[in-house]
């Protein structure tokens, strides 16, 4: 210290020494601050060539929405031009990407609602030798792109579907006054039978009052006749709207089909999902994994959801009016199985989100948590195939059926009205002509009597079938659900979650998340400079042993040591205005420790193998860069070098500043201190045991190397 301080060009190299390692640390830190800040300045060419298509009548043109949401869209430098400027432009390297729609876009959409639909596709075109992180961006820009069209489009397919019940609402609703009205007739004709029949027992059995019974029942039959053709003309009507409304139900069958498969095969990927997770698997494919169960446990439960309003709008459109308490009975059973499994998809997104924050946190993730996922998944999986075999073999025919029972009962009171309008007119003949005899009129009303049970018990099979119909349905209800507004149902359907987002330890910028790596880094380079231009043998060291000189010489190193790495934390926290650290203090005592720890293990090197030690410390310098998990997770670099991760002091330095950067959790804190306290003992012990042996020989190679005129 003495001569440093006495001898001014010592001192000016000195102090070099000491700056220069934190010039390599601010100049890297400051260069990376926020790179994704300007993904704007990165060009990728739009070329829309969509036609458009029409779904149901309604026309659409996903193309054009693509653009138009595009051109508010400022995360990506999106260029609209034609399809030949893209792909030059992309090839030439002026574009790094270039996503082209084709002219079939919307038509293969509207394929929806055929029995075979095609897939549409979107090309995607980038230049992969521009840079290697560009594509990266601009991939996240296509899939960005795909996300948005299935959304709209799915919102745009919802508001048909719900357009077209919501017209069977209307025109239900309109009915209403003749539906009430014909169940008026009807029953005011059910009442007049027990009159009719006691005028048709008192004219066979009194024949002085045939006339006066003619006249009473001249006066009676055009009321029959008028409730009889107004009841004929409510079925006609009827009978119109109910094929309306099967035409418009049958739209909702295949739906229900399409919503199961898509639920059971949501169920056998995260079946899929949680057996392979049992298995030896990376944290990182781990977490990823169960992030997916955990979506597509939201996702399924949402279908089940789905699937179990339309079967209640079934229930109690179609199969209350077909009179089975079996079928709403076998429907209930069938909803409450979508319900279990639901739940089983609840508590499998459960065990997946416990798994996921337990691997947040490091720790290893149980086998019984696995194994409890794993035989919810396989539950859920038994369960989607018990409700799909059971609405294919039972409840889809037995809709089915119904609806034609439905169909076949008013085509039935259409016949049994009509069969009463001819006897009404049978009557009508029988009273015109009862004036020619008392005996023709006798057999007339025979006649008349012979035909009465047929209208009693057709009238009252009408009206039974209207009492049930009243008595389960209720119309006003049916009326509401199928008027709700189609616009707000399909755009709830098409995006019915929303993912909120909670950042543990926020860092505002990139460079930020890049200080720990590149202050560690330049305290290491710190110490490769200093043993490189210091000498680590005094020029004059007779009297001392080698351990004295080991232990000497290396105070002074870790002197000039302990100052680099206060200039770089202290300009860290006070010149590098960008960066965020959440304790400075900690991160400047971070630094220190890390410091001598660097310089205990770069000195005992060198002190002990002498330029043999430079090597290695420059050697170790390489392996910590690429395997430290500095840059990338150690996750996904190459295996060799997560083998070798944890014995690099880099792993636990990088660590312990990140602490202090972010924010400190005292148990990792303690273990990454303690573990990189063990690289330094390890290193004092090496130099204690090893300096003496290898002094003398170490120091007839150096006088070698020296000789040849090419080393110092």
């Amino acid at each position: 210290m003495k001569q440093i301080a006495t001898n001014w060009v010592a001192a000016v190299l000195v102090g070099g020494l000491l700056l220069l390692p934190s010039l390599y640390a601010w100049v890297n830190i400051e260069a990376s601050i926020d790179p994704y800040a300007n993904t704007r300045n990165i060009k990728v060419g739009i070329v829309n060539e969509d036609k458009g298509a029409k779904i149901q009548g309604h026309a659409f043109n996903a193309g054009k929405e693509i653009v138009r949401a595009l051109r508010n869209n400022h995360d990506l430098g999106w260029k609209f031009v034609g399809k030949q400027e893209g792909m030059k432009n992309v090839r030439y390297g002026d574009y790094f990407a270039t996503i082209v729609i084709p002219s079939d876009f919307s038509e293969k959409l509207a394929t929806i609602v055929q029995d075979r639909p095609e897939q549409a596709v979107i090309h995607y075109y980038e230049n992969d030798k521009k840079n290697a992180i560009a594509p990266r961006i601009t991939s996240k820009g296509a899939s960005t792109i795909t996300e948005q069209v299935s959304d709209q489009f799915v919102a745009v397919v919802n508001s048909v579907l719900f357009s077209i019940f919501h017209e069977a609402g209307v025109a239900l609703e309109q009915q209403l006054p003749d539906i009430r009205h014909f169940e008026t007739l009807i029953f005011q004709l059910q009442t007049k039978l027990p009159e009719i029949k006691r005028l048709l027992n008192q004219s066979m059995s009194d024949a002085k009052e045939a006339e006066r019974l003619v006249n009473k029942a001249e006066k009676t039959l055009p009321e029959a006749k008028r409730i009889v053709n107004s009841g004929i003309a409510f079925l006609d009507e009827m009978n119109q709207f109910f094929t309306k409304a099967e035409a418009k139900a049958k739209t909702l069958t295949p739906q229900i089909t399409e919503n199961l498969r898509t639920l059971q095969q949501i169920a056998m990927s995260i079946y899929a999902v949680t057996n392979k997770l049992q298995e030896n698997l990376s944290l990182a494919q781990q977490r990823q994994w169960l992030s997916d169960v955990q979506s597509m446990a939201a996702a399924g439960e949402q279908m089940a959801d789905e699937a179990q309003t339309q079967l209640r709008i079934f229930n109690n459109m179609i199969e209350k009016r077909a009179f089975s308490r079996t079928a709403s009975a076998n429907m209930e059973q069938l909803s409450g199985r979508l319900t279990g499994i639901k739940s089983n998809l609840r508590e499998a997104q459960r065990l997946a989100k416990l798994a996921y924050e337990q691997s947040e946190n490091g720790a290893q993730l149980g086998n019984h948590l696995l194994t409890d996922l794993n035989e919810r998944a396989a539950a859920a999986v038994k369960q989607v195939d018990r409700v799909m075999n059971e609405y294919e073999q039972h409840i889809a025919p037995l809709m089915k059926e119904k609806m034609n029972e439905t169909k076949q009962t008013l085509q039935d009171a259409r016949r049994i009205l009509a069969d009463i309008a001819n006897t009404i007119l049978e009557l009508e003949r029988f009273l015109q002509h009862a004036g020619s005899g008392l005996k023709q009129g006798e057999e007339m009303l025979q006649t008349a009597s012979d035909q009465y049970p047929f209208l009693a018990r057709k009238v009252n099979d009408i009206a039974s079938f209207l009492v049930k119909l009243k008595k389960e349905t209720n119309i006003y209800d049916i009326i509401r659900l199928l008027k709700n507004d189609p616009r707000a149902k399909g755009e709830f359907l098409a995006h019915p979650v929303d993912l909120k987002t909670h950042r543990l330890f926020p860092l505002p910028n990139y460079g930020s998340g890049m200080n720990p790596f590149y202050t560690v880094l330049s305290i290491w380079v710190g110490c490769l400079l200093l043993v490189s231009l210091l000498s680590t043998e005094p020029y004059e060291a007779e009297g001392y042993t080698s351990r004295e000189i080991y232990f000497g010489r290396l105070l002074t190193f870790w002197t000039c040591s302990s100052i680099q790495a206060l200039i770089v934390t202290l300009g860290d926290v006070f010149l590098l205005k960008h960066i965020y650290i959440h304790d400075s203090g900690w991160f400047i005592l971070f630094g220190l420790l890390c410091s001598f720890v660097f310089i205990v293990i770069v000195f005992t090197l060198v002190s002990v193998f002498s330029d043999v030690g430079k090597a290695l410390a420059i050697v170790l310098l390489v392996f910590q860069i690429a395997g430290a998990g500095g840059t990338y997770p150690v996750q996904l670099i190459p295996e060799f070098f997560q083998n070798i991760n944890p014995f690099f002091p880099f792993t636990y330095a990088i660590d312990l500043m990140r602490e202090a950067v972010g924010g400190i959790v005292w148990g990792k804190v303690k273990n990454d201190a303690v573990r990189l306290m063990m690289f330094a003992v390890l290193a004092l012990l090496l130099g204690t045991l090893l300096k003496e042996p290898l002094n003398k020989y170490m120091h007839s190679l150096h006088a070698k190397a020296k000789k040849s005129g090419l080393f110092h």
